[in-house]
């Protein structure tokens, strides 16, 4: 991935590289595509902030994800 990460960044790859990412989206819509059976399908088209506006996610919670995934790519780029 690039040197940091956008909202623009595509799902997929953004759960590629950080796995605990579907974790915490999990919660927040993901398990219901999942159980829809389209992840498959959308995650390599949707963008962080599509997924957001799919999901309807308000300012607060889309801001707390952020800062979540935000740490979790820090971390990793700590272990390098």
């Amino acid at each position: 991935m690039k040197d940091r990460i956008t909202f623009d960044v595509n799902l997929k790859q953004l759960i590629e590289e950080l796995p605990q990412v579907k974790e915490l989206l999990y919660d927040h819509g993901l398990r219901k595509l999942e159980e829809e059976d389209i992840a498959d399908v959308v995650l390599d088209k949707l963008t962080l902030k599509g997924f957001f506006r799919l999901m309807d996610l308000d300012d607060e919670t889309q801001g707390l994800i952020w800062e979540k995934i935000q740490h979790l790519y820090k971390e990793k780029e700590d272990k390098k």
